[in-house]
């Protein structure tokens, strides 16, 4: 691990004078009413079937209404949301509004960020290129078969060839940063045993993603349908590791190597992320609203018990305030309901320190996606 570099972590992003300044006015009284941060999906439709989908018992149930979904833009704005991540779920693009979504939230000067297969951008190259602060391509592979095998379509065609080609366009037009994610999967037979892995692609994707202009390349680990994290075998660890020792030089002052810190838990072997606290002061910043309704978190997409409310039947402010957030956020226990892999374990950590009196350096504004 270590020939990757990291990207500024999630509790650096923490420190930032707004973030700071919504931490100490809203998160200790909770009178905020709305997040600084939210992760949209716009639907659930996806025109790929990507193996070990996390999101494939969510897949194809609709989306949010088009007149709901573009008032939404206005409602994060008034309510001092400052951030929004458009994701899913489905494939964000194929909500056929997302053209003016984009457009609105950008006007109302909220900054956007953007998830996708990368399959549908040269219908929206003009609101990726100059109206997104970061947009990431899921790829997984580097190359026609690989990427065939792991992130089919239903023509049976392989899509990758169209998404290089769409990355290029909007990097050679674009205003904000464009990201290579390679998510590590393998296939197994039904006993278990390992039977290949994308991990064979790993060089190969991230020398394309330099050469085609990528601002970055991310290698992330896998994580099973209950979010913890999949175990790798010896054979795909070892693979992996000569893979970054061989784009190790590729990484300069303009192109970085990433990876979470997941991704060397998973290499290590290690299955869960025991949490010493009960609650979840994150999801008092940030928050996911999908088709189906809003949930505590991300990991919690889809799961009843964490839902907080249905952004289809009432307001933005009625959903942060509301009777059923208040009683779910009291339930929530991370040492018991988050025992998975979460990239804001440090976060928390960091939240709680300051709750007991810790004050951080304060910095300027850099990534209000916390």
């Amino acid at each position: 691990m270590s020939h990757l570099s990291r990207p500024l972590s999630l509790v650096e992003k923490l420190k930032q004078n707004t973030v700071q300044e919504f931490i100490n006015k809203f998160l200790w009284s909770k009178s905020n009413n709305a997040p600084l941060v939210v992760e949209l999906d716009p639907t659930t439709a996806c025109n790929l079937a990507c193996h070990d989908c996390i999101s494939a018992n969510l897949l194809n149930q609709g989306g949010i209404d088009n007149d709901r979904l573009l008032l939404l833009a206005q409602e994060f704005a008034d309510h001092g949301v400052r951030a929004v991540v458009l994701i899913g779920g489905g494939e964000p693009m194929a909500h056929p509004k997302f053209g003016d979504l984009v457009r609105s939230l950008h006007a109302c000067g909220i900054k956007v960020g953007v998830t996708t297969n990368g399959t549908l951008i040269g219908r929206y190259l003009t609101e990726c290129a100059e109206m997104t602060n970061w947009l990431r391509v899921s790829v997984d592979a580097g190359s026609e078969e690989v990427f065939a095998d792991f992130r089919p379509h239903a023509s049976g065609k392989s899509q990758f060839n169209l998404v290089i080609e769409n990355m290029k366009e909007l990097i050679n037009k674009k205003t904000g940063l464009v990201g290579y994610s390679f998510l590590l999967l393998s296939k197994r037979d039904k006993d278990g045993s390992l039977l290949r892995t994308n991990a064979i692609d790993i060089e190969k994707a991230a020398r394309l993603a330099k050469t085609i202009g990528c601002d970055y390349f991310e290698l992330k680990p896998a994580f099973d349908m209950m979010h913890f994290l999949q175990r790798q075998e010896s054979a795909v660890v070892d693979l992996v590791n000569r893979n970054l020792k061989a784009i190790h030089d590729l990484a300069d002052e303009n192109f970085k190597i990433i990876a979470p810190l997941t991704l060397e838990d998973a290499l290590n072997g290690i299955g869960t992320q025991i949490k010493s606290y009960n609650r979840c002061l994150t999801a008092e910043l940030r928050t996911v609203i999908t088709p189906s309704g809003a949930y505590v978190c991300p990991y919690h997409r889809g799961n009843l018990n964490m839902r907080i409310g249905d952004i289809a039947k009432i307001s933005l402010e009625e959903l942060w305030k509301g009777e059923r957030r208040s009683k779910v956020m009291e339930r929530v226990d991370p040492s018991k309901h988050c025992t998975f892999h979460c990239i804001r374990h440090e976060s928390n950590l960091l939240l709680e320190s300051m709750a007991s009196g810790e004050v951080v350096d304060v910095v300027s504004d850099f990534d209000l996606f916390i």
